[in-house]
C-alpha cells in the first residue's frame, strides 16, 4: 500500500482570485488599516471552531496477517475524507501510521493489546481495531455543545484494502484530476453513491476524548521574533497551473501582486541572494520580505530546487507555502533540517492541517519553536488573501507597538479569505504577553 503517489490537490478558483481585478487595481491588505479583534485563544485557534483529540475504532475485513499494520490507518483515511466531505469535522492525515506497527490497539477478548503483542496472543483472531489520540478540528456546528464521549460516525469500507477492486468506480466521486485507484481511493471514497453496495459500508465511531481548555489571550512569540531588531519572511509563490511557467502563471501573477503591493506600502525592493526581496524599518525593526517565484520552487515535488526550499526554511522566521498539496503524499517537509529558532508557518495549500502539520512539528522537536496556520479544506484564495493580511496586521503592531494576538491574526485571515477554514496551531504554550512573560 503506497500512500505517496504524487497528485494534485488543485487550489480551485485561484486563477479567478487572481484576475479578479485588473493589474494594479487590486486590493493592498500591506495599506488597510486593520482594526484590533476581541482577545480570545486556544492551543489551536479558529474564530468558528475547536480543536480535539479522538478516538476511531471499526473492523476490516480481508486483510492478511502481513497487511494488518497498515489496515487501520487506511480505514482512517477514508474517514478523512467522508467527514471533510460532509462538512465540520476534520481529521488529521494518518498516511504516516500505516507504517507504525503498535499505532493501533487490537480487541482481543476484553483487552486491546498493541499490534505486536495482538498478533502472538494465543487464539486470537485481529478483526477490531482502535486509534486513539487522532487531532481534530470541529467547526460551526460540528462545535458547539461537544462534550468527552460524543460519538461521530463515518462510513468506510469493511474491506479498505481491496476497495478498488471491490467496487471499481461504484464508490468513488467523479474527480477526473486524481487516477482513480487503490492507493487514492481513499481520497475519492463516496459512499453516498446510489451506486456503492450497503454491503461493502461499515459505520467507524468517531469519539472525542479530550477537549482541550480554551486559555488566556495568546500571542506570537514576539521577543523572539524581534529580538535582533529584524523580522525575515519568505514566500514561496509555487505553480499553480499545469504546463510550461510562464509570465501569465498563476503564481508568478501573485508574486507580482505582491510585489507591486509592497512597492506601494514603502518597502524597497533591495539585492537578493535568492527570489526577490523588499526591505522597510518600521519604528525599530527591519522587516525583510524574500518572494520565491515558481522558477526558484515550484512546489512539493520540484527535487532539482529542493536546496532554495530548504534555504526558505533555514533562513526565515515567517514561511509562508502557496502551492499544492499533493495529495498529502510530499515527505519534503519531512526530510527539511529546521533551525532552532522559533519560526511562524504559513501553510496555504489544500488540506495543510490533515496532511502537514505533523511532519513540521516533527522536525521542529515540538511546539515549543513553531506555531503553524493551516487549512482544514483545499485553498481557493492566493497568497495576497491568506498571509498578506495577518502580516500586515503583524507590521501594523510593530509601527504602534500593540501587538496582535493570535485570535486577531486569524481573525485577519478569515476576512482575507472569506471563511473560517485557516486555523493556528501549537499556541497554547507560547510565553509572550505584552505585560510580561507567561511561562515561569
Amino acid at each position: 500500500m503506497n500512500f505517496r503517489k504524487l497528485t494534485h490537490c488543485f487550489l480551485a478558483g485561484a486563477i479567478v482570485g487572481c484576475a479578479a481585478n485588473p493589474e494594479g487595481d487590486e486590493p493592498n491588505p500591506f495599506l488597510t488599516e486593520l482594526d484590533e479583534e476581541g482577545k480570545f485563544d486556544t492551543a489551536y485557534y479558529n474564530p468558528d471552531g475547536i480543536e480535539v483529540e479522538v478516538d476511531l475504532e471499526a473492523e476490516i475485513e480481508g486483510a492478511s496477517s502481513w497487511q494488518l499494520a497498515d489496515g487501520p490507518a487506511i480505514a482512517g483515511q477514508f474517514a478523512l475524507t467522508y467527514l471533510r466531505k460532509k462538512g465540520g469535522v476534520f481529521l488529521e492525515s494518518l498516511a504516516e501510521d500505516s507504517t507504525q506497527e503498535d499505532r493501533a490497539e487490537w480487541l482481543v477478548g476484553e483487552r486491546w493489546l498493541p499490534t505486536s503483542q495482538a498478533r502472538t496472543a494465543p487464539g486470537a483472531t485481529l478483526k477490531r481495531f482502535r486509534l486513539r489520540g487522532i487531532n481534530a478540528v470541529l467547526l460551526h456546528s460540528a462545535a458547539r455543545g461537544v462534550t468527552v464521549g460524543k460519538v461521530i460516525t463515518a462510513k468506510v469500507p469493511k474491506k479498505p484494502l481491496s476497495i478498488y477492486a471491490d467496487a471499481g468506480k461504484k464508490c468513488a466521486d467523479d474527480d477526473d484530476h486524481i487516477t482513480l485507484g487503490q492507493d487514492v481511493y481513499w481520497y475519492r471514497w463516496e459512499p453516498s453513491r446510489s451506486s456503492c453496495p450497503a454491503a461493502l459500508q461499515q459505520e467507524m465511531k468517531v469519539t472525542v476524548s479530550k477537549l482541550f481548555a480554551r486559555g488566556k489571550t495568546i500571542y506570537p512569540e514576539y521577543d523572539r521574533l524581534f529580538a535582533d531588531k529584524k523580522l525575515t519572511v519568505v514566500v514561496l509563490f509555487g505553480q499553480i497551473d499545469d504546463g510550461p511557467i510562464t509570465e501569465n502563471e498563476t503564481g508568478i501573477r501573485s508574486l507580482k501582486q505582491m510585489s507591486r503591493n509592497l512597492t506601494r506600502a514603502g518597502f524597497s525592493e533591495v539585492a537578493a541572494p535568492l527570489g526577490k526581496r523588499f526591505s522597510k524599518l518600521i519604528r525599530d525593526i527591519t522587516v525583510e520580505m524574500d518572494l520565491y517565484s515558481p522558477r526558484d520552487f515550484s512546489g512539493l515535488g520540484d527535487y532539482a530546487h529542493f536546496d532554495n526550499f530548504r534555504r526558505a526554511i533555514s533562513e526565515h522566521e515567517i514561511i509562508v507555502f502557496d502551492g499544492h498539496s499533493m495529495l498529502g503524499a510530499s515527505d519534503f517537509w519531512s526530510r527539511q533540517t529546521y533551525p532552532d529558532n522559533y519560526q511562524i508557518f504559513m501553510y496555504g495549500g489544500c488540506l495543510g492541517y490533515e496532511y502537514y502539520v505533523r511532519p513540521i512539528v516533527q522536525g521542529k522537536h515540538g511546539w515549543k519553536n513553531v506555531d503553524i496556520l493551516s487549512s482544514v479544506v483545499e485553498v481557493s484564495v492566493t497568497a495576497n488573501d491568506f498571509a498578506a493580511p495577518m502580516l500586515s496586521k503583524i507590521f501594523q503592531g510593530i509601527s504602534k507597538k500593540r501587538w496582535p494576538s493570535w485570535q486577531s491574526l486569524v481573525s485577519a485571515v478569515r476576512a482575507g479569505v472569506g471563511d473560517s477554514t485557516f486555523g493556528v496551531s501549537g499556541v497554547r504554550d507560547n510565553c509572550y504577553a505584552p505585560s510580561g512573560s507567561r511561562c515561569p
